[in-house]
């Protein structure tokens, strides 16, 4: 199982204690960020269906996930046994959430670090921190957070595979293991991510035969076996020539084969995964059938897609900012220079025989990890932008046919693509060769060379500075401004006024759960019922009401003189407004009360 081609070992990740400062750093504030007011906004709608399942044993929650569901059971079933140990209030629940989000952090580092560098690596790191679209979702009680970790583990195993001048099997067993937890947690990356991984590593097979990094099978680097920096002796014997040639046609053969075994095992391993997932395949089919026969979300309008790489950037940005479209599309900038500066930087060894004295922008390992070779940059950029662009390629494709993009299940893709950025503001400092210590204690530089790096080093600051003004202003939108359906304060409004014995009606059924999360802590003596039909007896998650329905309101509603109801997301449910018009039609007063998200109206005063 072996190829001795690319893959390293965990040992060297992190060697400087500065370095290891840092990013304890970064664990610090990423999680101070995701925990501050976690628990202060209301539990919305799709929340309180995660822990819907999640309260039932683990095999009824699987199976209402196949019946009236479009997810996997693998967040669910973590969310099960998470509130059995800590309970349901909204901070204990979102913490789960919020946990897998710090823990992302360290992971996309050791990735980054692995393909690009320390500096290249601190600079992506310290952006996933602070992004205020990802705190937001590490206070969901969603698989998001979840999703994106298992995403940078996928990464990581592949940064092993692909700089490792030996690849082990316990990485090509990470990447598959890590690969099917992703195809277990949401079912659009079980599609976008094999996809965009086998994307690359096709392109990667095509584009480059001789392998994907610039080690040979003996670890020593492309090119002449010549000792570093010396340029090969035109005057040296025939002898020593042939000699010469000889390792190097050993060295090339070697690879080849290498190369060869390297690429069965991709096509084993990635079997690996889909085997490991095989068990939700089923459930998988039907559900994307029922998917396919309507599903809520709009066609990818060009405004809706640039509002998901709006919210990548700085979501929740004031829109009073000045320049705000400067700042708010500065990423896509910074990704593009990323992306030539990958694409068109000096290979770190010369391909004339010579290693030259200078490793350029993208150096990456220190001289004591023997285990690694660099991968090389045209490798990684084909690398990253596969893996960020393909799945919205692919979600696009399918939209034409069935609406599915959305910017929640893409959020992974945030993570190659901050990578693209950071090596952007890397390009900005041109040959600048710090390590991480070195960004933050700014050594001295001499001469015009010197002033040259202090000044490049200066513009990078700038940079990462304006990247965190950005996102604290963006991060204060989300704390205090930005606010989730209010199913908190309309279940207040209804336990306060509702008499014993009364009905509770809800369009589109499913709305009862956000309700009833918070109503049951008042135990009230109602009856809650659904429209057109109770809780999930269809076995549709969102049933539409239709004039077909409009007995059973008639039925519900016999003898009785008031009536509230529970009125949201009724522009898919009820688009024709049955509901209110029918019991418009049956009782003479009605008072409707707005909160966000949700309206309440109470009907009273039957009709004779």
């Amino acid at each position: 199982m072996n190829s001795r081609f690319r893959t390293p070992s965990l040992s060297g990740i992190v060697k400087a204690p500065g370095e290891l400062l840092f990013i304890a750093g970064l664990v610090v504030a990423a999680g101070v960020l995701r925990l501050y007011l976690i628990e202060e906004k209301s539990i919305w709608l799709d929340e309180s269906f995660s822990l819907w399942i999640a309260r039932h044993s683990l095999w009824e929650g699987w199976r209402w996930l196949i019946e009236v569901d479009q997810h996997p059971p693998l967040y669910y079933s973590l969310l099960h046994l998470w509130i059995e140990l800590f309970g349901t209030l909204e901070g204990e629940v979102r913490t789960l959430s919020a946990l897998a989000s710090v823990l992302t952090i360290p992971v996309f580092y050791a990735a980054c670090r692995r393909l690009l560098g320390g500096p290249t690596a601190a600079i992506a790191a310290f952006i996933l921190t602070v992004s205020p679209f990802h705190v937001q979702f590490a206070q969901e009680t969603r698989m998001y957070a979840l999703l994106t970790l298992e995403v940078a583990c996928v990464i990581y195993f592949l940064a092993r595979l692909f700089t490792s001048r030996v690849a082990q099997s316990k990485d090509w067993v990470g990447l598959a293991v890590s690969q099917a937890l992703v195809m277990l947690t949401h079912n659009t990356a079980a599609v976008y991510l094999p996809v965009a991984l086998n994307t690359a590593a096709g392109l990667i097979y095509l584009l480059f035969p001789a392998g994907v990094g610039g080690g040979t099978a003996y670890g020593g680097h492309k090119g002449s076996l010549a000792d570093a920096g010396e340029e090969v002796n035109p005057q040296e014997s025939s002898q020593s020539e042939r000699e010469h040639d000889r390792q190097v046609e050993t060295a090339q053969s070697l690879e080849e084969a290498d190369a060869e075994a390297f690429w069965k095992n991709w096509v084993r391993f990635q079997g690996v995964a889909v085997l490991l997932w095989l068990p939700w395949a089923m459930p998988f089919i039907i559900q994307v059938i029922d998917v396919g026969s309507g599903f809520w979300l709009p066609p990818p309008w060009p405004d809706l897609v640039l509002d998901t790489f709006r919210n990548f950037h700085f979501a929740f940005l004031p829109s009073e900012l000045p320049l705000r479209p400067v700042w708010m599309w500065g990423y896509t900038v910074l990704a593009a220079l990323g992306l030539a500066g990958l694409l068109f930087a000096v290979s770190p060894y010369s391909r004339k025989g010579r290693r030259p004295a200078s490793r350029g922008l993208f150096e990456r390992h220190d001289s004591g990890e023997r285990d690694t070779h660099p991968l090389e940059t045209d490798r990684a950029a084909v690398l990253l932008v596969c893996l960020f662009l393909v799945p919205h390629i692919v979600a696009l494709l399918v939209s034409l046919r069935s609406p599915i993009y959305a910017e929640r299940p893409l959020i992974w893709t945030t993570l190659p693509y901050f990578v693209l950025v950071a090596a952007g503001i890397r390009v900005m400092g041109g040959s600048l060769r710090m390590s991480v210590p070195d960004l933050l204690t700014l050594r001295r530089f001499a001469g015009l060379a010197g002033l040259v790096s202090t000044v490049r080093l200066g513009v990078q600051l700038l940079v990462l500075a304006a990247v965190l003004g950005l996102s604290s202003l963006s991060l204060n939108g989300y704390y205090f401004w930005f606010q989730k359906e209010a199913w908190d304060e309309a279940a207040s409004h209804v336990a306060g006024q509702a008499r014993p014995g009364e009905m509770i009606l809800f369009n589109a059924t499913w709305v009862q759960i956000p309700f009833a999360y918070y109503y049951e802590r008042y135990e009230l003596d109602t009856l809650l019922k659904g429209l057109p039909v109770d809780l999930f007896d269809r076995g549709e998650l969102e049933p539409t009401m239709e004039e077909a329905d409009v007995p059973r309101i008639q039925a519900l509603l016999a003898g009785r003189e008031q009536v509230w109801l529970v009125y949201s997301h009724n522009w898919y449910s009820d688009p024709d407004g049955i509901i209110p018009r029918e019991l418009g039609k049956m009782f003479g007063e009605s008072e409707i009360t707005d909160f966000r998200g949700v309206q309440i109206i109470r009907f009273a005063g039957r009709e004779q």
